[in-house]
């Protein structure tokens, strides 16, 4: 619920996910976007150094319903890695866990 304590807190979707939260039932996900599981990834990582939720996810902000509107592949990664001259090693992503 991080995020949408203040994104589209008002949106009938967001107060179902965090009625759910509130009582800590399970949410079955439509996962849109999907990472192989060699990948390691973490948001908080993300937005603790500064990336917006719409640098990889496109304009959510905008959105009742999140689609893949942006690619999240290898490639893309390590371009935006490069672009803010964060860490772009392969252990970076690909570090056992």
């Amino acid at each position: 619920m991080t995020c949408h304590q203040v994104i589209k807190a008002d949106s009938s979707h967001i107060q179902k996910l965090a009625a759910a939260a509130k009582e800590k039932r399970p949410i079955l996900w439509v996962r849109v976007y999907r990472l192989p599981a060699f990948v390691y990834f973490s948001h908080r990582v993300h937005t603790e150094a500064g990336a917006a939720c719409e640098t990889c996810h496109g304009p959510v902000r905008e959105r009742d319903v999140i689609t893949k509107e942006v690619a999240n592949d290898m490639r893309s990664c390590m371009a935006c890695h490069t672009a803010s001259k964060a860490r772009n090693d392969c252990g970076t992503c690909h570090e056992e866990r």
